[in-house]
């Protein structure tokens, strides 16, 4: 069996820490919790950037060698987007916004930056929620 690794959003509104605590939720606390883990997104692209290609190899290897699962927290797709420009093609793509939805924001009007929901507010249905639709994505592919 293989082991999944959890790429999640880590942005600043609700849904990209939604995004993050389902990661963690589901690697430390879950029926799968043993066979999970969490990657940062930010060591990945530091070893890219800072072109460390052997540390940045054994990052992609060890991803590509586990079933990998990015969990988006809205419509712009960041952690998907900055694995396709890595050339790694996860096995599973969530977008949690299509299992919460919640209003998208507009990043030019800096109005609306200040409307973001606070972090701390992050409710448990919410977790629950994306934790079970993400299991259930796991169970379809054969997975647990």
């Amino acid at each position: 069996m293989k082991s999944v690794i959890f790429i999640p959003c880590s942005g600043a509104e609700y849904n990209g820490e939604l995004a993050r605590q389902a990661a963690i939720r589901l690697s430390e606390k879950s029926s799968i919790a043993k066979n999970c883990s969490v990657l940062c997104l930010t060591i990945t692209l530091k070893y890219f950037i800072l072109k460390k290609e052997q540390y940045f190899n054994i990052m992609k290897n060890n991803i590509t060698s586990n079933f990998s699962v990015i969990i988006d927290g809205c419509s712009g797709a960041c952690a998907f987007q900055i694995f396709r420009k890595l050339d790694i093609k996860p096995d599973l793509v969530i977008n949690v916004n299509k299992i919460v939805p919640k209003k998208i924001l507009n990043l030019k009007d800096i109005n609306e930056l200040t409307q973001i929901s606070q972090m701390s507010n992050i409710k448990e249905k919410d977790i629950e929620k994306v934790c079970d639709y993400i299991l259930q994505k796991l169970k379809e592919n054969d997975i647990f």
